[in-house]
């Protein structure tokens, strides 16, 4: 096992430890790193705002095309980025975040597309979690401790989820999403609407 460790909500460090990687061939991508900042869009710290978005979209976005761009041609090599159930629905007190991840499932599946058309050998797919029972109720409320079952209910844990990336990563499937009601995980195709099909047909 080999550790690299950086902050990856600082941009020179995001290219700094991909170009540390470069030595060696790495079949699969993937982009877990990001936290949540949950309140009102009035009454958020800007500061702690910002950080999010530099590590939820802009560490994000450059990672995953520095490694489409070196392994787009290599067959069975994969990327795959952690949106968010709040991704594909917005989430009270919680827009700023819901809208982050918004970008994360389109930027994955949006580049997914241009893979498959192209006929890469790289596949691009997105994983979107409901609540899972981490330290990001934590971070994402700002307090020292998050007591899970008072506070949702249902969740799922940390070693659910990695079965659930597994599942998406053995499938021919571009999102592996959880329904927000049913908390039941499910393998799906693209869900945005893509206007090159629309083009296409014309």
């Amino acid at each position: 096992m080999i550790i690299k460790c950086c902050d990856l909500s600082d941009l020179p460090s995001v290219y700094k430890l991909y170009e540390k990687l470069r030595p060696y061939r790495l079949e699969t991508w993937i982009n877990s790193a990001g936290f949540g900042d949950y309140g009102k869009v009035t009454d958020l710290n800007l500061e702690k705002t910002q950080k999010m978005l530099h590590l939820n979209i802009e560490a994000l976005t450059i990672l995953s095309s520095l490694y489409a761009k070196d392994y787009k041609d290599v067959p069975g090599s994969q990327l795959i980025n952690l949106s968010s159930r709040g991704g594909y629905i917005i989430v009270p007190d919680a827009v700023v975040y819901c809208a982050a991840k918004f970008y994360v499932g389109a930027f994955t599946e949006g580049l997914a597309r241009e893979l498959k058309n192209s006929k890469a050998g790289l596949r691009a797919k997105v994983l979107a979690p409901a609540a899972t029972k981490t330290e990001f109720g934590m971070i994402a409320n700002d307090v020292t401790d998050y007591d899970y079952d008072n506070k949702l209910g249902n969740y799922h844990t940390s070693s659910q989820m990695a079965e659930f990336l597994l599942q998406l990563y053995d499938s021919d499937k571009t999102v592996g999403i959880v329904d927000w009601q049913t908390f039941s995980f499910y393998l799906k195709d693209p869900l945005f609407d893509y206007a090159g099909s629309y083009n296409q047909k014309r």
